[in-house]
């Protein structure tokens, strides 16, 4: 029989210590992991809006009756996306920056049978880099639209 009691609080707090730094590298571990699938969401987020904004421009160029006429209505598809009904000078400026992007995506479909290529993917980057850095936001944060929830009443 141990007599001390001195030997078994130190054990126990040597244990509890240990328990406690498994404790604070689990939570860490889980913050790390939070983030990083944070970070991993809005990247799938943004590469589907921007699949979906260059299917949108492709095909607006593409039903263009007139080659000189693609780009604008590739802009015009853009601008009622993203909801923009009436078209202050902000908005102006952001469709005017993606016309590169239409351009070098109706060549390459000239070209290329219907697929855009490396060209259109350097004007967008360019255009997206542009975009955060004159806002400090994404892009295709603008096509994020807060729907309120609406009561279902029956009668």
């Amino acid at each position: 029989m141990i007599s001390s009691e001195a030997p078994s609080l130190d054990l126990i707090a040597r244990f509890e210590e240990a328990a406690e730094a498994a404790h604070r590298a689990e939570h860490a571990y889980r913050q790390k992991a939070a983030e990083r699938i944070e970070e991993l969401t809005r990247e799938r987020a943004n590469a589907f809006r921007r699949l979906n904004l260059v299917r949108s421009a492709a095909k607006a160029i593409t039903e263009a009756e007139e080659p000189e006429q693609a780009g604008l209505r590739a802009r015009a598809v853009v601008a009622d996306a993203l909801g923009w009904e009436e078209i202050g000078p902000r908005q102006e400026l952001v469709l005017d920056r993606l016309m590169p992007v239409f351009a070098a995506m109706q060549a390459e479909m000239g070209e290329n049978e219907g697929a855009p290529g490396m060209a259109s993917q350097e004007a967008l980057r360019a255009f997206e880099d542009w975009y955060r850095a004159e806002t400090g936001t994404e892009f295709y944060a603008l096509f994020e639209r807060y729907i309120p929830e609406t009561p279902r009443v029956d009668f």
